[in-house]
């Protein structure tokens, strides 16, 4: 796969590649992170739209290079959505069709058996800040390591892993109050 990046600054082809193989896990983190799967369809394909046209400026040369740089560039439209939309409550709404979380994903959050709705979950992210929906998303929804976020949102590991803690800590605070 790293010879299909090197190739993609020049050849359409490589880059469809790309574009196959990496579009599941951006449209994965854009749906988790926006719950509305014609807006996560929108800003994955700005996302890869962003890439294609900024691919000979990409300064990486393997696969997790540019896998970070498309987490980056999702992580920012995201965000740039969310702070420009007066669409949350159609958000929530659609979150709270989807149901229950299970027990097992509640209890990573909260240390008991008390299962919570998706709703209580994303109310409760929606109130952290951007860099902290950004990094428990990443962490949580698309399986990254402390040093992945850190080098998508461009800062120290160290700040990860305490940015983490405490918005972990605060979101077990904002579930457990009733």
């Amino acid at each position: 796969m790293d010879e299909v990046v090197k190739a993609a600054r020049t050849s359409r082809e490589a880059f469809g590649q790309l574009f196959i193989y990496f579009y599941p896990p951006i449209f994965a983190y854009c749906s988790r992170r926006l719950l509305v799967r014609a807006l996560a369809e929108d800003i994955t394909s700005e996302v890869f739209l962003k890439a294609a046209v900024g691919i000979t400026e990409f300064s990486g040369s393997c696969a997790e290079d540019f896998r970070r740089w498309l987490f980056c560039i999702a992580t920012n439209e995201i965000n740039a959505h969310l702070r420009q939309s007066i669409r949350r409550r159609e958000l929530l709404e659609a979150a709270v069709q989807m149901g229950t979380v299970e027990a097992a994903v509640s209890t990573s959050l909260l240390s008991n058996e008390t299962p919570l709705t998706w709703e209580e979950v994303y109310q409760a992210l929606c109130e952290l800040p951007d860099r902290e929906q950004s990094i428990i998303s990443l962490r949580f929804f698309a399986g990254f390591k402390h040093e992945q976020i850190a080098a998508v949102l461009e800062i120290k590991t160290g700040t990860v892993r305490v940015a983490l803690n405490r918005a972990l800590n605060k979101l077990r605070d904002h579930l457990r109050t009733p």
